[in-house]
C-alpha cells in the first residue's frame, strides 16, 4: 500500500510533534485522557438508558433520564475533538488501518441510533410504555455498536501497519 505524502507533511508539523511527545510528553495522554472521558459521558449515558429501556432500575421514570442526553452530546463533541487531536498526532497510523474505519462506522451508527432514540423514544406526548416499547430495539442496537465501538478503538493500538509514515510496524 502507497502511503500519501500528505500524512508525512501533518506528521512533520509542530502541532503533531507537540503532541506526540515534544517539548510536553504529557500532551497526547492529555487529549487521551479527554477521549475517555468523553467517551464516559457518551457511552456511560447511552448504557444508562439502554439499561433501563430493557428493564433495569424499572422505578425509575423513563422520562426523568432525558437530561442525559444533553451529557452524551457533550461527550460525542469532547471526543470529536479530542480524536481530532490524537488523529493530527498519528495520521498515518489511523487511515492506513481499517479498523480505524470500522471504529468510525460503528460510532456513526451508534450516534444515529443515540439521536433516534432522542427524538422517537423520549417523545413527551409518549407513556411510559409506548417509550418502552419504541425503544426495545433501539437500546440493543445501542449497546452492541457501543460495545463494537470500544473494542476496536482498543484494537487500534495493536492492529497497525504505520506507526508513521515510512516506518512498518515490528513484525
Amino acid at each position: 500500500m502507497a502511503v500519501p505524502e500528505f500524512f508525512n507533511s501533518i506528521e512533520q508539523s509542530g502541532l503533531s510533534r507537540w503532541i506526540r511527545g515534544g517539548s510536553d510528553v504529557f500532551a497526547f495522554y492529555l487529549f487521551l485522557l479527554f477521549h475517555a472521558f468523553g467517551l464516559a459521558l457518551v457511552v456511560g449515558g447511552n448504557a444508562v438508558v439502554d439499561l433501563r429501556i430493557l428493564g433495569v432500575a424499572r422505578d425509575l421514570p423513563l422520562k426523568s433520564l432525558t437530561w442525559l442526553f444533553g451529557m452524551m452530546w457533550a461527550g460525542f463533541w469532547i471526543n470529536a475533538a479530542s480524536g481530532i487531536v490524537l488523529l493530527i498526532a498519528y495520521p498515518t497510523k489511523a487511515f492506513t488501518n481499517p479498523v480505524f474505519y470500522a471504529k468510525l462506522t460503528l460510532v456513526a451508527l451508534a450516534m444515529i441510533t443515540m439521536r433516534r432514540m432522542q427524538i422517537r423514544v423520549f417523545d413527551p406526548s409518549l407513556s411510559e410504555a409506548a417509550m418502552i416499547v419504541k425503544g426495545k430495539t433501539l437500546a440493543k442496537w445501542s449497546l452492541v455498536l457501543w460495545t463494537g465501538a470500544i473494542t476496536t478503538g482498543r484494537l487500534l493500538a495493536y492492529t497497525y501497519t504505520y506507526l508513521l509514515y515510512g516506518f512498518r510496524a515490528a513484525g
